[in-house]
């Protein structure tokens, strides 16, 4: 795996999160989502002001790169609950999947996470998104159920999964 390597990003990468996001979600959730649904979050969750933000609030964000392509991305943040970070964020691109690339930017989060004093990382997972299996693989179980109103008339029909690091 050392062909690849994770960098943090910062606002200069903002671009390339979009971009990441913007071809992975049609494949992650048509299944899962309406077109209409998807649309509205890809809009209202990847955007520049909206990312920048959450960049200023502390959040941190980290892409997997091989050579110069920028495969995935991850966000999250340390205390998001007291002692636990939040994963909000994890894509790798459809023809990268396959690759460990998601488990390796998992390993990255639980090293700054641990580093940080954390007791564990938590995440929203929809309900029907297969990616809850690659979380059960990594340790993570259900703790919660929960239907988060995101506006415009949609809802995020979620699982909270977590790990614990002890």
């Amino acid at each position: 795996m050392s062909e690849f390597k994770i960098i943090k990003a910062g606002p200069e990468q903002i671009e390339d999160i979009i971009n990441i996001a913007h071809a992975t979600w049609p494949e992650a959730y048509a299944q899962i989502l309406s077109e209409v649904q998807l649309n509205y979050m890809l809009g209202e969750f990847y955007n520049k002001p909206y990312l920048a933000q959450r960049m200023e609030q502390g959040n941190l964000f980290y892409l997997v790169q091989h050579k110069e392509e920028l495969l995935g991305f991850m966000e999250i943040e340390l205390d998001e609950k007291p002692g636990y970070t939040k994963l909000h964020k994890l894509y790798v691109l459809p023809r990268a999947q396959g690759l460990k690339l998601g488990r390796l930017l998992m390993e990255e989060a639980i090293v700054i996470a641990k580093r940080a004093g954390q007791q564990g990382i938590f995440l929203n997972v929809n309900r029907y998104n297969k990616a809850q299996q690659f979380y059960e693989r990594q340790g993570f179980s259900v703790i919660e159920t929960v239907d988060i109103n995101i506006g415009n008339g949609f809802y995020m029909n979620d699982f909270i999964m977590q790990l614990n690091f002890k």
